[in-house]
């Protein structure tokens, strides 16, 4: 009775880190990053990384005054960026009382940096830092 008791004990925990380990979801690695456009940390913008070989997920973090994190699946990745400005203001809402907010362009970044991206990352698992100093030029 009592071998039966650890036979089934040691089944149920095979099959438990038979299912963990099948969980479908690829390993990732975490990306602290900064990000400056002409000398400058990019106020607002987005950082995308697709797979180089496009075999595995994408991943896409905001940037916030110069910095972002993101989760990204280990793999060689591309990385491209879009990055916003502040253009001028306009009211919130149609009300003489309303509060003024940011009116947001994109700033044109050339194609290296966005559609035709040359930049990649090999992402490991862990944490890594990584900076990206843009130009318009």
């Amino acid at each position: 009775m009592r071998v039966i008791r650890v036979f089934s004990l040691c089944a149920f925990v095979l099959t438990l880190v038979g299912l963990v380990g099948c969980s479908g979801e690829p390993a990732k690695g975490t990306i602290n990053g900064t990000v400056t456009l002409d000398g400058q940390p990019v106020k607002e913008g987005l950082v995308t990384f697709t797979p180089s070989d496009g075999k595995s997920q994408t991943a896409a973090a905001n940037i916030k005054d110069g910095k972002f994190t993101a989760q990204v699946p280990v793999h060689t990745m591309k990385v491209s960026f879009a990055v916003s400005r502040a253009a001028g203001k306009r009211k919130m809402y149609d009300t003489p009382d309303s509060p003024m907010v940011d009116v947001m362009e994109d700033v044109p970044l050339p194609e290296k940096y966005s559609t035709k991206s040359d930049l990649t990352v090999t992402v490991k698992g862990g944490v890594q830092e990584e900076q990206y100093a843009l130009t318009t030029k």
